[in-house]
């Protein structure tokens, strides 16, 4: 990363971090000993990267439901009862316990692959979109039943040091890191369930052969 030729510039993002960075490449010439893979099957290289990412991401750390609950546990409504005894919250609570057993259990599927020397399958997309989502649902909800508390994402004060917060601020860019949602859901489509393709009528046309409008 240190080459002649390659730029770094850092996204901000709305939570004050910079997990994210454009990356820009000009002239940049590569050793043929640092080169992987076989030559002009650079994109089979990178499929390998962003399905490992995508394993990766997928099992993204956070605030989970079991933090949910916890902090649930605290909070009363105007009738004095425990947020928990709303059947809205506990359907939801629900949800999100089934899509995390969903997701460790794939997941296990998919270390199993890996301990026999295999590559992550497309079925790493799936937890990458599940569990983002899950992560933006799950941090919403917290906050909104906070009520007017929500507000105050000051790690001393908030409830588990403002967890939900970073949540709700990191799951935007989860849903973009490694694939989009819309990417990865025809991924699914195609490669899982084994559904039609989009018609494409450039799909064999080489990326530098595309038009540009010039």
């Amino acid at each position: 990363m240190s080459d002649p030729g390659i730029e770094v510039r850092p996204i901000h993002q709305m939570s004050g971090g910079s997990g994210f960075n454009e990356v820009f490449f000009t002239e940049v010439r590569v050793p043929d000993s640092q080169r992987l893979g076989a030559i002009n099957e650079g994109w089979k290289v990178s499929l390998v990267t962003l399905m490992n990412e995508r394993l990766a991401v997928g099992g993204a750390s956070g605030a989970g439901w079991t933090e949910f609950m916890e902090a649930a546990r605290g909070i009363t409504g105007l009738d004095g009862a425990s947020a928990l005894k709303d059947q809205a919250l506990r359907e939801k609570l629900a949800d999100w316990y089934v899509q995390a057993e969903g997701l460790k259990h794939t997941r296990n599927r998919t270390m199993t692959a890996l301990s026999r020397g295999q590559t992550p399958g497309p079925e790493s997309s799936i937890g990458k979109i599940v569990s983002a989502l899950q992560m933006q649902d799950l941090g919403n909800s917290a906050i909104e039943m906070m009520d007017q508390y929500g507000i105050i994402d000051d790690p001393e004060l908030a409830p588990l040091r403002g967890a939900f917060h970073t949540s709700l601020m990191f799951a935007p860019g989860l849903r973009i890191a490694g694939g989009t949602d819309e990417i990865l859901k025809n991924i699914i489509a195609e490669r899982v369930l084994g559904l039609p393709g989009d018609i494409r009528v450039d799909k064999d046309v080489a990326f530098k052969d595309l038009p540009t409008g010039r």
